[in-house]
């Protein structure tokens, strides 16, 4: 396996949307015969490790990834940190809490509000647009009174539904959301769609 091209290809893909990303291949410490995949990027600060993985996983293709992949571990790395910084979900525990989760977030009208910053009823407020992250929905949740130190169980569990960002929970979790709605017209009538993400 050449290490080297496996870099300067993952390079390739991701450059794009990480033009300073870091990217380390080598073999794995704990498993030499194993090789491990250092993502080192700033834009990684604000959000989870699954998140990152969600992003990076669709930026390598499918096939490159079960071709020249398969034996890889993956670290994806905020600078500064080190593989024994990240903090993953229990996958047993998110799904036995998510039916409970769900009714609180539901209740708190959460889904709901997040449309309102997103895809406003009233067409001359300022929509704001998704960054790849939670930066709408984290407010929400403060003023309808969750803590903090229930953002990682609730985050996960909207994760865990395809909702890995604030338009990704609009569209996937949010049944009738504005947002997915004015999206799915403008296809159909053959109409580009609002574009929901920051660019850039």
């Amino acid at each position: 396996m050449d290490l080297g091209k496996i870099r300067e290809d993952i390079l390739t893909f991701v450059r794009s949307s990480y033009p300073d990303m870091q990217v380390r291949v080598e073999p794995w410490s704990e498993d030499p015969s194993k090789i491990a995949l250092f993502f080192i990027e700033k834009k990684f600060e604000p959000i989870y490790p699954l998140q990152r993985y969600h992003y990076l996983c669709h930026k390598i293709p499918k096939d490159y990834q079960d071709r020249e992949l398969a034996n890889t571990i993956w670290f994806e790395l905020a600078p500064g940190e080190s593989p024994e910084d990240l903090r993953y979900p229990d996958e047993e525990l998110i799904e036995e809490i998510t039916p409970d989760v769900m009714k609180c977030v539901i209740a708190a009208q959460i889904l709901e509000a997040l449309d309102d910053v997103m895809c406003p009823v009233d067409g001359d407020t300022p929509r704001e647009k998704c960054h790849g992250d939670y930066r709408h929905t984290r407010p929400i949740l403060l003023e309808r009174r969750f803590t903090e130190d229930e953002f990682f169980d609730v985050f996960h569990v909207l994760m865990a539904q395809g909702g890995n960002c604030d338009c990704e929970i609009l569209f996937n979790i949010a049944k009738g959301s504005r947002l997915a709605t004015e999206y799915w017209s403008a296809r159909a009538e053959g109409r580009k769609p609002v574009d929901s993400h920051r660019s850039g």
